[in-house]
């Protein structure tokens, strides 16, 4: 197909450094001088409307959800930003709940890339912006150019030094949860991991924690609310909580109940919420060749394992694994709960991505009997259906990287 002027913008925005798709075991950004001074070129669109702003290991695509479609619901104009897209970029630019239009995203990113260049071309500080930096601004600006009320906005990686971390201080900061993901950069431990996402939190805002209020993440939370001054400090947290809805819902409740006492808003999280907010590649559950598949993109080992047990109260019969794995985590620890319960794992990469493990990388990474090394992912999956189809009862589950999820959902549309 020839390429579109929407396709040309984005080759304009793939040309810049992009954190997402970089080998960042060496290190990454030093601070959020470029997109600040991006931001002010482009007259800070991130001052025209109240913020919600979201960070964790694990929910946070989800909460962000489930609280625009409330506020939807209860009759604003929600811009919400999200990361990473399962099959298109507009994904990340959400409009009322639904995907920006190529229009008006290409609108937004020409705008942002106009400034980018001319920074550039003069050696200022704004022309060293990154790929995600320059997302992040074009969300912030289609947003204005489209009225929003409210946004909602997910941190892309941590939180201090997440472009996101760009905004005044939101009527409501989120922490959904902390695991040890990107230690590399984020930290070794639970509580520098939950330093570093705990950053987006600001004086005078009402800070929303998904933690164990007793874990050394929920305490180094705690201490944070206390430093930072802020407005209240609600811990949505239970031992009761089975499900990822589950605690997604219980956390973004949270944040429309300080939403309401902040008289931001009169909102509720209820089943037409719930149902309406439901995202691609989390606990999505298909049929391909009439055996069961169900994705989730789960990529630290806890997420992986609570989506596993998810899945096989829904499944009692057998099951084979499709399991992808970012080089930055620990694929040993990824595949542990699936290798306990599952038939067969079917080790494969995501094409392309330039951050995955192939799959003779997992292969030789996890040494187990059931383990089958298939490079190319619609091939991986076929495979697992295959072995599922032989067995009565039989199921596939796809895990470790939306990446990957991404990819096989083009196989079951």
């Amino acid at each position: 197909m020839p390429e579109t002027p929407f396709d040309a913008t984005v080759a304009r925005l793939n040309a810049r450094i992009n954190w997402e798709r970089r080998d960042r075991s060496t290190g990454w950004r030093v601070d959020l001088d470029p997109v600040t001074a991006l931001l002010g070129e482009l007259g800070d669109p991130q001052m025209g409307f109240r913020l919600v702003h979201v960070a964790g290991s694990k929910g946070k695509g989800s909460v962000s959800s489930l609280v625009s479609h409330a506020l939807i619901a209860a009759g604003e104009r929600v811009g919400t930003y999200g990361s990473p897209h399962v099959e298109s970029i507009t994904e990340r630019v959400r409009l009322d709940g639904n995907n920006i239009d190529e229009s008006a995203l290409g609108v937004a990113l020409t705008a942002v890339l106009d400034v980018v260049e001319a920074e550039q071309a003069a050696g200022r500080v704004a022309g060293e912006a990154s790929w995600f930096d320059i997302m992040t601004a074009a969300a912030l600006v289609a947003f204005r150019n489209a009225g929003v009320t409210f946004a909602v906005l997910e941190v892309g990686l941590g939180g201090r030094l997440d472009s996101t971390n760009v905004i005044p201080s939101p009527e409501v900061a989120v922490v959904t949860t902390i695991a040890l993901e990107h230690t590399n950069i984020l930290g070794k431990t639970h509580g520098a991991i939950a330093r570093e996402k705990g950053g987006i939190v600001k004086s005078g805002c009402h800070f929303v924690s998904g933690c164990d209020p007793d874990s050394e993440a929920g305490l180094v939370l705690q201490g944070i609310a206390s430093e930072r001054g802020v407005a209240g400090y609600t811990m949505a947290w239970s031992p009761e909580d089975r499900t990822f809805e589950e605690v997604n819902v219980r956390i973004a409740r949270a944040v429309i109940e300080a939403l309401r006492e902040r008289r931001a808003v009169d909102a509720q999280v209820d089943g037409n919420v719930i149902a309406a907010s439901r995202l691609p590649g989390r606990m999505e559950r298909r049929l391909f060749e009439d055996v069961p598949v169900v994705m989730d993109g789960a990529h630290v080992p806890n997420s992986v394992e609570m989506a596993l047990q998810e899945a096989m109260a829904e499944h009692r019969g057998p099951f084979w694994a499709v399991l992808a794995v970012h080089h930055e985590k620990d694929a040993a620890a990824l595949a542990a709960p699936i290798l306990e319960h599952a038939e067969g794992l079917i080790a494969t990469t995501v094409p392309g991505s330039g951050v995955h493990f192939s799959s003779a990388e997992l292969l030789e990474k996890l040494h187990h009997p059931s383990l089958v090394a298939v490079e190319e992912p619609r091939e991986a999956l076929a495979e697992a259906v295959r072995r599922a189809r032989a067995r009565e009862g039989g199921w596939v589950f796809v895990t470790g990287s939306l990446y990957l999820v991404g990819v096989i959902r083009g196989s079951l549309e």
